[in-house]
């Protein structure tokens, strides 16, 4: 088994995640995309990988913490 394989679920996860704190925060992907100048489609796909440093200015955009972002996530 690959490292790309065992990462993609947790790849999944951490995109659901995301999309579900975007749109609990009311905003649309291309605003989001707009105003993080990030490609938000493709992270919340699972297409593309996110660093933290990214996680953690998206989690800042949509008002919670890392901390509270993974808080309860199992990864």
């Amino acid at each position: 088994m690959s490292k790309q394989e065992i990462d993609r679920p947790r790849q999944l996860i951490i995109a659901r995640r995301l999309m579900e704190l975007r749109k609990k925060a009311g905003i649309l992907q291309a605003k989001a995309a707009a105003d993080m100048g990030m490609n938000i489609g493709s992270v919340e796909a699972a297409r593309k990988d996110i660093s933290i440093s990214s996680l953690e200015k998206l989690c800042r955009y949509y008002g919670v913490t890392l901390e509270e972002f993974f808080e309860d996530l199992e990864l």
